[in-house]
């Protein structure tokens, strides 16, 4: 398909047959600006909306693909696309299915080298000391790690977990832990580990409720609360009578 031929024949069109002041149009440089175009009357035309959608999709495929001027229409074609308070564009599956490839590539692109926003960017020494603190307060503290072994770790992009007489808390488990429990981890970890290992302790296996009942008691799944005995290592009673029995 000729691209250029198209765009060609929808601008000419419209300038034999301009779109008059009462008529709402979105003004189109017909030479890119990003591509050297001028501001002069004779590249800028008046086009409908839909005309002004249709001319950036066809500038998005008439150069050879991942070439320089390819990068910047499909760029510009891409932003025409988003969406927010100020405009709305309607992009359909077919759309959708041609561009998004070429979208993909476009903002990886558009990140490489000066084209990133942050290229060159120093950072001073006070937001250096902000990024610490929020670091260390987020995660250093709450493990008695320092900022570098903090670093470290992201670096290794392992998760920063508890771990407590070999009972293992990522950030999901804590989560539920606060939800469910209702008890904040972020301090005094130990003892308030211990104080719900034995809460499920007394509920499990001296009070001799059911997971269900002891579901209810918390306003949660069944599933939940067996996932938590299997977490602390309490055994099921039928194992834990038999574990007895076999001592006496």
């Amino acid at each position: 398909m000729n691209y250029e031929k198209i765009y060609n024949n929808l601008i000419d069109n419209r300038k034999k047959n301009p779109l008059s002041n009462d008529v709402y149009g979105e003004f189109h440089h017909i030479i890119p600006k990003s591509l050297g175009g001028s501001d002069e009357n004779d590249n800028v035309i008046k086009l409908t909306a839909r005309e002004h959608f249709i001319c950036h999709l066809l500038l998005s495929e008439m150069y050879e693909k991942e070439t320089f001027n390819w990068y910047k229409m499909n760029h510009a074609f891409q932003m025409m696309c988003s969406n927010n308070g100020l405009q709305f564009r309607y992009v359909n599956s077919h759309i959708y299915e041609l561009k998004r490839e070429d979208f993909r590539k476009t903002m990886s692109w558009s990140q490489l080298g000066e084209k990133n926003s942050q290229y060159g960017k120093k950072r001073s020494d006070e937001v250096k000391q902000k990024i610490k603190e929020s670091l260390l307060k987020r995660n250093g503290n709450l493990l008695g790690l320092n900022y570098r072994e903090v670093k470290k770790l992201r670096r290794k992009k392992e998760k920063i977990s508890y771990t407590s007489d070999g009972i293992f808390f990522n950030k999901q488990r804590r989560n539920v832990v606060l939800r469910v429990f209702n008890i904040d981890l972020t301090e005094n970890f130990e003892k308030k580990i211990i104080e719900l290992k034995n809460l499920l302790v007394n509920l499990y296996l001296i009070e001799k409720k059911s997971t269900v009942e002891i579901s209810e008691i918390f306003n949660c799944k069944n599933e939940t609360i067996r996932n938590y005995l299997k977490v602390f290592n309490i055994p099921r009673r039928s194992l834990s009578e038999s574990i007895k029995n076999s001592y006496l």
